[in-house]
Order: C-alpha cells, then sequence, then structure tokens
C-alpha cells in the first residue's frame, strides 16, 4: 500500500539562483559564486585550484547544479530561487507500507494427558511415568510411590 505525504518545506536559501548563475559563469574559476552562498571553504578552495588551472572543472559542475536547481548555500539549503528570496514549496513523499502480518492460526491445546490406574505423575516435572518405574524417564528425577 502506497501513502501520499505532503511535507511542507523550508529548505529554500534565500540566495539569488539569477547572482549565482552570472558569479559562476563570469567568475566561477575563482569561487566567486561559492562565496556568495557562504560556502567559503571550498571557494578558497577552488581559488588555489584556478591558480593551478584546473578549478574551472569544478565551476562547471557547479554551473550545472545551479542550473539543474541543485545546489545548495552553507546551511544546505537549495538556491532554488531565480529572484531571490525563499520559495514555499511542498514536495511530495511517497511511503510505501507493509500490511500488518497474517495471524497463524491457533491449534486446539490438546488435554492434558490422563494417567491410567497403574500409572503416577512425576513430582518434577509433571511426566507421567509407570508405578514400578523408580525414576522419571523424562526428568530422572526419583518417584515417590
Amino acid at each position: 500500500m502506497t501513502t501520499t505525504i505532503r511535507v511542507p518545506q523550508s529548505y529554500a536559501s534565500h540566495h539569488s539562483r539569477t547572482v549565482a548563475l552570472l558569479l559562476c559563469l563570469f567568475l566561477g574559476g575563482f569561487g566567486a559564486h561559492r562565496f556568495y552562498v557562504g560556502k567559503s571553504g571550498s571557494a578558497v578552495l577552488m581559488l588555489i585550484l584556478s591558480l593551478c588551472g584546473v578549478g574551472w572543472i569544478w565551476s562547471l559542475i557547479d554551473l550545472i547544479m545551479i542550473l539543474t536547481g541543485s545546489f545548495t548555500d552553507h546551511y544546505g539549503r537549495y538556491v532554488t530561487s531565480w529572484d531571490g528570496g525563499p520559495q514555499q514549496s511542498t514536495p511530495v513523499v511517497s511511503v510505501t507500507t507493509r500490511p500488518p502480518p497474517q495471524q497463524a492460526p491457533t491449534h486446539p491445546v490438546p488435554p492434558p494427558p490422563q494417567k491410567q490406574a497403574d500409572e503416577m505423575f512425576c513430582n518434577s516435572c509433571g511426566a507421567i511415568a509407570k508405578k514400578d518405574e523408580t525414576f522419571c524417564r523424562n526428568c530422572g528425577a526419583a518417584l515417590q510411590h
């Protein structure tokens, strides 16, 4: 069974996606778009990598992430609004639940054993033993006659 749950989301960043996109296009190799969204640690690393000549690869990946809306700010909120300011969105989450397990059918409990005239019950385990036996076959206890 699948249940659909609507979860209110406040994971939209207040940073503008347009500004992040333009900074990534023109100054992306220097990490300007990462400085803009508050990711200063990775921005400094990107700046160092651009001085080595490989910062543009990271910038290209970030450009794709900004265009698809999967780029996040330093709080982990998505930069999705083109004009800035948070967008209120309500994602739909589908949850698959399993039905409760079936109860095993209950079988009738057999009646307790009935002793015959030449039998007796063991005082230790309650098993039936013959009156002429000295020890219980079930638990090995001495039988009292």
